[in-house]
């Protein structure tokens, strides 16, 4: 409960504020004036029947008075030695101080608040018999000289005042109290239980009924017996039969308002935190969680109103663990998201590493977290990278781990699933002094099919940091940076194959071109340089990044960027042309010369004697190559020409 009032804000409130611990004291101050005026019928019920002279009246209204004021002072001192931990609390709660809770203090306070309107109507009713009603008899019988009766009426009066300032002295106090137990309150719903000390629903009405038969029977009885009496002196019996029927109906009157208002307070009592516990709940069930119920009562409604605030407390506690777990749940979705994200952007693994190991730390407030890649051989884990001062020093001490031990991140490569190392199972941890903080350690497989690539190695200061559903978010995060490693392994392959592939295409190229007869002659220009001042512009005949050439142009004005734009197209078109123009040449090329080869063949084919063969060929090479002389000669032997 917190260190303020809950309940509406009214004068009850104000003056807690204000007074502090001195509240219970005033409380029980104001419930005796307003009880002590429940004595003046009373005292003029007895006055009527005992009919005390003037002087013995006054007499015994002095002594009452004192009587009383005696009484009340004791019982101000008695609520006081009742209720010292409560009055200390809120004195300290006026000053602003921290409660100390989960205390002794707290509890007997509590304790305290919650049964000090019964237990002061107890240490009341002794002490209206014992230092009221007693000694006001004695003083009447020794030193006014009253006979039985008159003492007997004075008795009468004392119980039905006695019962009538207990049962309304309770009712009141306990409501003027509430306040202050909203502030005693202990926070543990077991103490609010166990030390919750009011007096329970099946006493109360015990007591409101016994208190309301007291008083009626105590005000109607004597006024039958006082007519009767006088009868019995000598009065006519038509004016004592229309004496008793005014004075019964007049006492019966007086105590039906006094049940009236008794009752209707009671109804209050039993009323207002039921009504109080339904305003609450539609409240709550619009989904105000937040929503508490004042303890008002100290009775079985009150316990009712704690559990009831234990039970919202835990819905809310719960719903704050649910929004706390969707809330991490997004967050992680949303790292996922972002290593997705740069797994399908970042084609750079140094670069995606980097990326993951910083969004892991940033995100999830991890301690450290690495990336570990087995090399070529396959007997090292290498760190390729690490977040913080130590994960720079062990990349400069080019840090690796041996795969064939038994440590955390060989486990989770070699056996291909997550391993967790904490308090329980360090042996399977390597310590290291850069990383001290360490509580507890993920190590997690990057697989790719059936091989693993390397490891995601997270650790944090937190004892148990690694639940099930934080396992599945990093073990899927690995997955991704795996793919995306094998995918930029890939791509970087393809890259490599591309570049040797346009290498091969530009060696092409120029070895082609450069077979062309005069090819560095080739040249057109068209048009003549005219003005003082002229504009060169030149662009390059490029094809696959190869030159084949250049076009420059002259103009008097600068071309615009639209007129460079056009002239690059325009010399894309010609560059293609011009190969398409060199293919097509050099198609031609070969499918002459393949049909000089078909037709010195067929010549050849035709010849059927070896001096015909041969001069076939010389006669058709010669012609072919326009040579001015061909030779050919047979050699029989290697050592004779």
């Amino acid at each position: 409960m917190n260190n303020d009032l809950t309940i509406q804000p009214n004068w009850a409130a104000r003056l807690l504020k204000r007074a502090g611990g001195y509240y219970i004291l005033i409380s029980a101050l104001i419930i005796q004036i307003a009880t002590n005026l429940l004595i003046v019928p009373v005292v003029a019920m007895v006055q009527f029947n005992a009919d005390l002279s003037s002087s013995q009246f006054s007499a015994s209204i002095w002594m009452m008075l004192l009587l009383i004021s005696i009484s009340n002072s004791l019982l101000l001192l008695a609520a006081f030695l009742m209720s010292r931990n409560a009055f200390h609390r809120l004195e300290q709660w006026k000053r602003q101080e921290v409660l100390p809770k989960e205390t002794i203090e707290e509890y007997s306070a509590w304790r305290e608040i919650t049964s000090l309107s019964w237990r002061y109507s107890l240490v009341a009713a002794f002490s209206s018999f014992l230092l009221v009603v007693g000694p006001l008899i004695a003083y009447q019988f020794f030193s006014l000289k009253l006979d039985s009766d008159q003492m007997g009426y004075t008795l009468i009066g004392g119980i039905v005042s006695t019962f009538a300032i207990i049962s309304t002295g309770a009712i009141g106090l306990e409501r003027l109290l509430i306040p202050a137990s909203e502030i005693l309150i202990p926070v543990s719903f077991e103490a609010q239980i166990k030390y919750i000390g009011g007096l329970k629903i099946r006493g109360k009405l015990l007591a409101l009924v016994l208190a309301l038969i007291i008083i009626g029977v105590s005000i109607i009885g004597p006024v039958g017996y006082h007519e009767i009496v006088e009868m019995t002196r000598g009065e006519e019996l038509d004016t004592a039969l229309l004496e008793y029927q005014s004075q019964s109906l007049l006492m019966s009157a007086l105590a039906l308002i006094f049940a009236t208002t008794l009752t209707f307070m009671v109804a209050r009592i039993f009323s207002d935190p039921y009504r109080q516990l339904v305003a609450v709940f539609q409240k709550v069930e619009q989904g105000d969680l937040r929503q508490r119920v004042s303890v008002i009562a100290s009775d079985e409604s009150g316990e009712l109103e704690i559990y009831f605030n234990h039970m919202i407390a835990r819905l809310e506690e719960l719903q704050n663990i649910l929004e706390k777990q969707v809330y991490e749940q997004t967050a992680q979705l949303k790292v996922t998201n972002e290593v997705g994200s740069a797994a399908s952007s970042i084609l750079e693994p140094d670069e995606l590493i980097k990326k993951v190991v910083n969004l892991i730390t940033d995100r999830f407030g991890h301690y450290y977290s690495a990336i570990y890649l087995v090399d070529q051989t396959g007997y090292w884990a290498e760190l390729i990278e690490a977040t913080g001062d130590a994960g720079r020093v062990l990349k400069q001490n080019r840090h690796r781990l041996e795969l064939n031990n038994k440590g955390l991140i060989a486990n989770a490569i070699n056996n291909q699933q997550a391993t967790i190392a904490d308090s329980k199972n360090t042996s399977i941890r390597s310590a290291n002094p850069l990383l001290s903080y360490t509580k507890s350690e993920i190590a997690l497989p990057l697989i790719v099919g059936d091989r693993a690539l390397g490891a995601l190695d997270v650790q944090s200061t937190r004892e148990g940091a690694f639940n099930p559903q934080d396992i599945d978010t990093l073990q899927g995060m690995a997955n991704q940076v795996a793919i995306a490693l094998e995918n930029a392994h890939l791509y970087q392959e393809a890259q490599k194959n591309l570049d040797e592939m346009q290498s091969i295409q530009k060696q092409y190229l120029l070895e082609a071109w450069s077979k062309i007869p005069n090819a560095e002659k080739l040249e057109y220009s068209v048009g003549d340089t005219t003005g003082e001042k002229a504009y060169r512009t030149e662009i390059s005949l490029a094809l696959r990044d190869q030159s084949l050439g250049t076009i420059q142009l002259t103009t008097d004005e600068d071309i615009s960027p639209e007129e460079r734009n056009l002239i690059d197209a325009v010399a894309s078109q010609a560059a293609i042309a011009l190969e398409n123009a060199r293919l097509v040449n050099e198609s031609r090329q070969l499918a002459n010369r393949e049909r000089l080869v078909a037709e010195i063949s067929n010549k050849i084919w035709t010849s059927t004697t070896i001096d015909g063969v041969m001069q076939t060929v010389v006669k058709e090479l010669g012609r072919v190559l326009d040579t001015t002389r061909a030779v050919i000669e047979l050699k029989s032997d290697e050592n004779n020409d």
